[in-house]
């Protein structure tokens, strides 16, 4: 039963990863002065969303009944969401901004200074960095 709760957060992760993603690609076409902050927080999430994909994969094969009794890999995926969710929740433009854009304006704002950007990339890379060892040790 615990491999679902694993494979339903990894299918989570990797989802909000891609839309948290392509927000930031959004905000790096609109937003000029943030190009920098931008890139370092989308490779967080594509890091993050990568070792997820590796969680599917190791799911997905011979070894993936060993992952049934690793809390520690979902409460590190749960983790990783919930950075996620805050993020795409910041990330994604308000109501007023989505009714200028229909009328041509595009006033799109980075949500973020230099140092939160720091903050929370490593609030990102945490989890991907937890995860990563939990397979390590998983697959010996």
């Amino acid at each position: 039963m615990e491999v679902l709760g694993v494979a339903a957060n990894v299918i989570a992760v990797v989802d909000l990863s891609i839309k948290v993603a392509s927000l930031c690609v959004q905000y790096a076409k609109d937003v000029k002065n943030a190009a920098a902050d931008i890139e370092r927080l989308k490779k967080e999430v594509n890091n993050l969303k990568g070792v997820s994909e590796a969680v599917q994969e190791l799911l997905d094969s011979p070894n993936g009944a060993k992952l049934e009794k690793s809390q520690r890999l979902k409460d590190d995926l749960d983790n990783g969401l919930s950075q996620l969710k805050s993020l795409k929740l910041r990330l994604t433009p308000r109501t007023s901004h989505k009714a200028m854009s229909r009328i041509g304006l595009h006033a799109l704002k980075w949500p973020f200074q230099s140092k939160e950007v720091d903050d929370l990339a490593g609030r990102l890379r945490r989890p991907a960095e937890t995860i990563d060892r939990t397979l390590q040790v998983e697959q010996t």
